[in-house]
């Protein structure tokens, strides 16, 4: 009877270390398989904002082709071309006053 006892508690003693023989083994997996998943949400979240980019550089391309003011609009704006006997005006901001260091005399 008692022996019968000293067994099932050295059976579930035997399981028990199984278990976290087992678990043991695969802690480091399961990390590795979190950071991976880590890694391909930042990658995804990455190529999304490369496809916007994308996307929009596209359709500033089809613009380009078939919006002629879209044209004359980038190259005045971000090349600074002007029409055959346009006078255009620029202003530029002031850069702010400084104070020269005095002369040593």
């Amino acid at each position: 009877m008692i022996w019968a006892l000293i067994q099932k508690i050295a059976w579930a003693v035997i399981a028990g270390l199984g278990v976290i023989l087992v678990l043991w083994a695969f802690v480091p997996k399961i990390k590795e398989y979190h950071n991976l998943q880590k890694v391909e949400a930042q990658r995804s979240a990455d190529m999304h904002a490369e496809q916007e980019i994308y996307d929009r550089l596209k359709q500033q391309q089809d613009r380009l082709r078939t919006d002629p003011h879209f044209v004359e609009r980038i190259a005045r704006e971000e090349i600074g071309l002007a029409k055959p006997g346009e006078l255009v005006f620029k202003f530029v901001d002031d850069e702010p006053a400084t104070n020269p260091a005095p002369r040593r005399r």
